[in-house]
C-alpha cells in the first residue's frame, strides 16, 4: 500500500496537479525590446550580440530575458526587469 501511495505522489508531482499547460515565455523581436532593456543589458555583456528576447514574469512583474553571443561564440544572458534592475546574469 505505502509503494503505492508513493508512486501516486510522484506521479502527481511529476505531472503536476493543474489542468492547463504550462505557458512558455513570449519570443520578442530583438528590435521590439525596449531601448532601455537592450542599454542595460549590452552594459552588462560588454562585446555580445544580442540576438533572442523573451518577455515573462518574475515574482508577479514583467521582465525580459535577453540572450546574445560573443566573438567566440558563448552564448550569455541577461535578465532584466521592466523597471530596469537586472536579475541575473547567465
Amino acid at each position: 500500500m505505502r509503494k503505492h501511495a508513493f508512486l501516486a505522489t510522484i506521479l502527481l508531482i511529476t505531472l503536476g496537479c493543474e489542468d492547463e499547460a504550462p505557458k512558455s515565455d513570449e519570443v520578442v523581436p530583438i528590435e521590439k525590446v525596449p531601448a532601455n532593456i537592450m542599454e542595460i543589458a549590452r552594459k552588462q555583456l560588454p562585446g555580445y550580440t544580442f540576438d533572442t528576447a523573451y518577455k515573462m514574469k518574475i515574482d508577479g512583474k514583467d521582465a525580459y530575458e535577453v540572450r546574445g553571443k560573443d566573438s567566440r561564440g558563448k552564448v550569455r544572458e541577461v535578465e532584466v526587469s521592466a523597471t530596469g534592475e537586472v536579475i541575473a546574469i547567465e
